[in-house]
C-alpha cells in the first residue's frame, strides 16, 4: 500500500475509530513511511491522534522518539518531531519551550491548546493566548509554518468547542478565540478559500455562542467571499447553510426560507460525492423552523 493511500485512509476514520488507528500508526505507519516527508505527515498524524483524541501523550511521545530513530528521517522529520514533542511535553505539565526557536514555540503551544481544548479549558486558553502573543513578538512572516499552525489550531479548536453540548463562559470564550484566530490567520497564510472557510467557521462559532448578529454577520461574509470569486457550488451551499441556521436562530422566517431556497439550488448543482456529504446539512436546515423573534438582540462584541 502507498503511503499517502494508508494516511488518507487513517485521518477519514480517525475520528470514529481513534484507538483502531492509534493501533494502526503504531504497527505499520512506520514501516509504510519512506521518506522525510512521510515521516513528518506520520508525527503529526500520531500526535494528534494518541495525543489530542485518546490524551495518551506518554504513548505518543515514544512513537515520536521511535520515529526519530528511522533511517528515512531528515530535517523536515527532525523539525515536526521535535515540535510535536514540545507540544506533548507542555500537555503533560512541562516545558521546554526555552530550547526551541520563535517559531516552533508557537507552533508546540498552538498545538498544546488544541489538544487540551476538550478537557482543560484554563490551560488550553492560556497556551492560545501564549502562541498568540510569541507570534506577535517574533513579527513572523506570513509564509511561516507558525502562521498557518495558528489557523489550524484556531479552526479545529473552535469546532471542538462548538461540539460541545454545553460551555462554560470560559470555553464560550475560547471558542470564540479561536475561530477569530483561525480567520485572522487564514487571511496571512491561506488563499480566499481558506478565508471565506474560516467566516463560515466564525458564523457557526457565533451560532454556538448565541450571537445571531454576528452569526449572520459572519455568514454574509462567507457568502460575500464566494460570490467575489465565483466559487463552485459546494462552498456556495455552506455559505447560504450558514445564513440559513443564523436567520432561523434569529427568529426570521422569511430570511431561513430564502436561504433554503438558494441552499437547495446549489445542493443540485453538487457532484454525488459531495451530495453525499451535504445531505444531512440540508435536511437539518429544511427541518429548522425559525422561533418568533425575539425584541432585541443580544449584545454583540464583534
Amino acid at each position: 500500500m502507498q503511503f499517502e493511500t494508508w494516511l488518507d485512509a487513517a485521518w477519514r476514520d480517525h475520528a470514529d475509530d481513534s484507538a483502531g488507528v492509534a493501533a494502526r500508526i503504531e504497527s505499520q505507519g512506520p514501516d509504510l513511511a519512506r521518506g522525510d516527508a512521510d515521516l513528518a505527515a506520520l508525527a503529526r498524524l500520531a500526535q494528534h491522534v494518541l495525543g489530542e483524541h485518546l490524551g495518551q501523550g506518554a504513548r505518543a511521545r515514544a512513537l515520536l522518539q521511535r520515529l526519530s530513530a528511522h533511517p528515512g528521517a531528515g530535517r523536515a522529520a527532525a523539525d515536526a518531531l521535535r515540535v510535536l514533542d514540545a507540544s506533548l511535553a507542555l500537555c503533560e505539565g512541562e516545558d521546554p519551550r526555552a530550547a526551541l526557536a520563535p517559531s516552533q514555540r508557537v507552533r508546540a503551544a498552538a498545538l498544546a491548546a488544541a489538544a487540551l481544548a476538550g478537557r482543560d479549558t484554563p490551560r488550553a486558553a492560556a497556551l492560545l493566548h501564549e502562541a498568540l502573543a510569541a507570534a506577535e513578538a517574533a513579527a513572523l512572516a506570513d509564509d511561516d509554518a507558525a502562521v498557518r499552525a495558528l489557523a489550524v489550531t484556531g479552526n479545529n479548536l473552535a469546532c471542538t468547542l462548538e461540539d460541545k453540548a454545553v460551555r462554560s463562559e470560559a470555553e464560550r470564550r475560547l471558542m470564540i478565540l479561536a475561530a477569530r484566530t483561525a480567520r485572522a490567520h487564514w487571511a496571512r497564510a491561506g488563499t480566499w478559500l481558506e478565508t471565506e472557510r474560516a467566516e463560515y467557521r466564525l458564523a457557526r462559532t457565533w451560532l454556538q455562542a448565541g450571537d445571531t448578529v454576528q452569526a449572520r454577520r459572519h455568514a454574509q461574509a462567507c457568502l460575500d467571499l464566494v460570490r467575489a470569486h465565483d466559487g463552485p457550488p459546494l462552498e456556495v451551499f455552506f455559505g447560504w447553510e450558514a445564513l440559513g441556521l443564523a436567520e432561523a436562530a434569529a427568529g426570521s422566517g422569511g430570511g431561513h426560507a430564502e436561504a433554503l431556497v438558494q441552499a437547495r439550488a446549489a445542493f443540485a448543482r453538487l457532484d454525488d460525492a459531495d451530495r453525499g456529504r451535504c445531505r444531512a446539512s440540508l435536511d437539518a436546515l429544511a427541518g429548522l423552523v425559525a422561533p418568533a423573534a425575539s425584541p432585541g438582540a443580544p449584545p454583540s462584541t464583534g
